[in-house]
Formats: C-alpha cells, structure tokens, sequence
C-alpha cells in the first residue's frame, strides 16, 4: 500500500523529528479521502498505492508542523514536506510546485507568484496557505505541464482582508494525475477576488479542480471564470462552490463554467454551487457542456481552411479566453504554443492578442 510505501520511506530518514512521526501517526490514523465522500466521487486516491514516496524534504529546525490536520492528506503533505516554511513575499516570486513543500506566505504590498510544475518527478504534494494584508495585491499564476507519469495534489487558501486584492490564473494541461484545491475567503469588507481558470486533460489523464469562494464580510466581489477542454480519454473534474456567509450583505459575486468535449471518449464532471446565507446580495452561477459548433467549422471550411486546422482554431479560440489573462506576455505565449502543439492542425495557428 502506498502509506506503507510513505511511512517506510521517511522512517528510514536520518533523525526524523517528533513532529514528523506525529504527522506521520495522524496520516495512518485519518487515512486517505475515497469516492465515498462527495469531494472525492470522481477521482480515486488508489492510483497512489503503487508509487513510491521520493524526494522527501529535509526537515530543517526552521520548518513547522500543526497540532492539528485537516485531513490525511493534510498530515501526508506535513510527513513529505518537513514541514511548513514561513516567508514574506514581495515583487516577483516562483516557487515549484513539482516537489514535495508546504508554504505559509504574506503579502503586505504588491507582489507576483508564480507557481510552476514542469517536473518528471512521479508524486509530489505542495500545501500553500497565503494572506494578504489590507490593501495588498497579488497577482497569482499557477501552471502545470508536468510529464505524463505525473502525479500530483496541491492546496492553496488565501485569506484576503480589507479592501485587498487577488488575481488568480491557473492552467493544467499535463499530468497523469492531479488534483488542485483552491480556496480563498475574503475576510473583510472591499476584499476581492478575481479567478480565471482552464483544464485541458489529453490521453488518459485524469484532472481535477476544486475552488471554493467564501464571502465572510460585507461589500465583497468575487468573480469566477473557467474552462475546460477534455481531448482523447481523458477524464476532467471541475467543482465550483461560492459560499455567502451571514452578514455578508452587498455580495458580489459570479462563476461560470464552460466546457468543451472533444472527444466522445473524453469526460467533464462540472458542477457550480451557490450557497447563500444573506438576503442583500448579487450572484450568478452557471455551467454549460458542448462540442465543436459544426456551423462553424463548416463555415472555415468553405473558406479553405482543412479541417484539422478549423477544429484546432475553434479549440484554441475557446481556451483564449483564459490564456488572454496571463501574465507576463513571455509566459502566455509559451503555454499557447504548448497548448497548441497537442492539437492536428494547431501548428500553423498565431497567438491571438
């Protein structure tokens, strides 16, 4: 079994901490989420039974571990990383996601993170809780082109106060198995949040994404965007949850959802939520799942465009929408180009602006 697998691994470190084995201890006593929970109905955690646990973390003096776990992920993440690392964060920012870490970062004035995994590692776990002061602003890119053995599972939670400001793009295009968590509470009254977000899974990958916006205070705006694209076999998961707590009045609030079959092989499991506890408020929701529209393909057609390039610059045009949101233009271009490779026909397609 794969936590055999993690316990023997890490036991056979030197000096494994007290705060380790206890991680380690709450990991076997919580074990691993399953199908059975509502969170975990599309995607199975036993395709990690067979992977051995590599690239464990050092656990330096500096890093922390909780009294508590959320859940047995939560404790896996603590026994892989080492532990939690403290930092502020200002200017530009990267950190790679393709390695066992776990991060605590604040913001307090302007700052950029970007998130990478182009890795070959074959499981990595990232846990990264983020809070931003009053008035601060992050812009947020997190991209995963990892190999096609890839698995991987990482959390972020970002707790936004008064009048602070969070931009957020995330992209998964490769991996054999992921799962991302995204959660982020506006804390206090004028905190925002902006999230634009795109799923491709191609072959027999299986990718899933889970975002939660908590509006906790008064005259709070949140907006969600995001798009999915499932090619060959490949399986996507996309669960969207705004939650409008009491006295949350003046919310502001949208998610939309918009996926793109392109394979009749391929599957999308979509499903926003809105749950609202305050009756002053302006929300929408909304998911929608189709094809290729075929008038349009045929309408390129009768332009001579072949048609491998036609389904190709449909596709592409459906993921824009998402890429145009990408900074800097260095990044956006080289995720387009590699978007576009995947697909028969993509090759001689510009970048749109």
């Amino acid at each position: 079994m794969m936590l055999d697998n993690i316990v023997t691994a890490i036991e056979a470190l030197p000096d494994v901490s007290a705060a380790r084995r206890a991680a380690l201890d709450a990991l076997l006593r919580l074990g691993l989420p399953g199908p059975h929970e509502e969170q975990w109905k599309y995607t199975d955690l036993s395709v990690l039974q067979t992977l051995a646990a590599e690239d464990i973390a050092p656990n330096p003096d500096t890093h922390e571990f909780p009294a508590d776990y959320a859940d047995g992920l939560d404790a896996l993440n603590a026994a892989l990383a080492g532990g939690q690392q403290h930092r502020p964060i200002d200017g530009q920012v990267r950190l790679d996601t393709g390695r066992h870490g776990r991060y605590h970062l604040t913001v307090d004035g302007n700052a950029e993170l970007r998130l990478e995994d182009a890795g070959d590692t074959r499981f990595a776990t990232c846990f990264i809780t983020l809070a931003l002061a009053p008035g601060a602003r992050l812009r947020l890119t997190r991209v995963l082109t990892a190999s096609e053995a890839a698995h991987r599972i990482t959390r972020i939670a970002i707790s936004v106060a008064e009048n602070a400001r969070v931009d957020i793009v995330t992209i998964d295009l490769d991996a054999r198995f992921a799962r991302h968590d995204l959660a982020v509470a506006l804390d206090a009254p004028g905190a925002t949040a902006h999230l634009y977000g795109l799923y491709a899974p191609a072959g027999a990958t299986h990718l899933d994404h889970h975002v939660r916006v908590d509006h906790r205070a008064a005259h709070c705006i949140s907006r969600g965007y995001f798009r999915g694209l499932a090619f060959d076999r490949a399986c996507a998961v996309f669960n969207g949850r705004i939650m409008v707590h009491p006295h949350a009045q003046k919310t502001d609030s949208e998610l939309r959802i918009a996926n793109l079959l392109l394979s009749r092989k391929a599957q999308i499991n979509a499903k926003p939520e809105l749950e609202i506890y305050a009756d002053d408020v302006k929300c929408a929701h909304g998911a929608t799942f189709g094809r290729l529209d075929p008038t349009a393909l045929f309408y390129l057609r009768t332009r001579g465009v072949p048609e491998a390039a036609a389904r190709a610059l449909l596709t592409y045009s459906f993921a824009n929408e998402i890429f145009q949101h990408i900074h800097p233009p260095e990044l956006r271009s080289e995720i387009t180009a590699k978007f576009l490779t995947r697909m028969d026909g993509g090759a001689g397609i510009t970048e749109l602006t």
